[in-house]
């Protein structure tokens, strides 16, 4: 046996050690896969199982009915707060007043109270309120408003215009309790 002899037999345990290594290599590798098949089968199950629920949801979600607001009359308004103690009278409403205006597609009701104004938005409910809201802002970006006070309540928006002495700072409280009695009287 010659150096060649030697050299094939030292070159074939070489390949058998890197063949065997390699087959203990690629074993690892299968299960390694496994598990990542498997991981990604659970990762796609919870995703169809949260996308199930969302839809059950969102579709079980819309059939709460929803309780139509009616739209109070003058007269009923004025009596809720006669009721506080504070006389309202009718007034009329004038395009050029910034509170005045017509909000998401609402026109307000406006009352002189002690001589000053109270202007009632009546919304369909809190979103369109707060539409309302936004469209009175985008109007009077620019605008130098005078002292006024809001007040934001479920489908109500009122503006109060006057300034805040201590008759103001009186009234304002009192309007904040007729407030809940009015939206009561909507939903009846």
């Amino acid at each position: 046996m010659g150096l060649s002899a030697t050299a094939d037999v030292t070159l074939t345990k070489r390949l058998r050690s890197i063949l065997a290594a390699s087959k203990n290599a690629a074993s690892k590798n299968t299960g390694t896969l496994a598990l990542i098949t498997s991981v990604k089968r659970i990762v796609v199950l919870l995703m169809l199982l949260v996308i199930g629920i969302l839809v059950t949801g969102c579709s079980q979600s819309n059939n709460v009915p929803v309780k139509e607001l009616r739209e109070l009359a003058a007269d009923e308004i004025a009596a809720v707060f006669a009721e506080q103690g504070l006389e309202l009278r009718s007034s009329e409403v004038r395009e050029e007043s910034v509170f005045h205006r017509e909000l998401n597609g609402r026109k307000p009701v406006v009352f002189l109270l002690d001589g000053e104004e109270l202007v009632m938005y009546q919304f369909a409910g809190e979103e369109e309120r707060e539409a309302g809201w936004a469209d009175f802002e985008n109007q009077t970006a620019t605008a130098d408003l005078v002292q006024h006070e809001v007040f934001q309540e479920r489908s109500l928006l009122i503006f109060y215009i006057r300034d805040e002495g201590k008759t103001g700072r009186t009234l304002f409280r009192q309007i904040e309790q007729v407030i809940p009695e009015l939206l009561e009287l909507r939903e009846s």
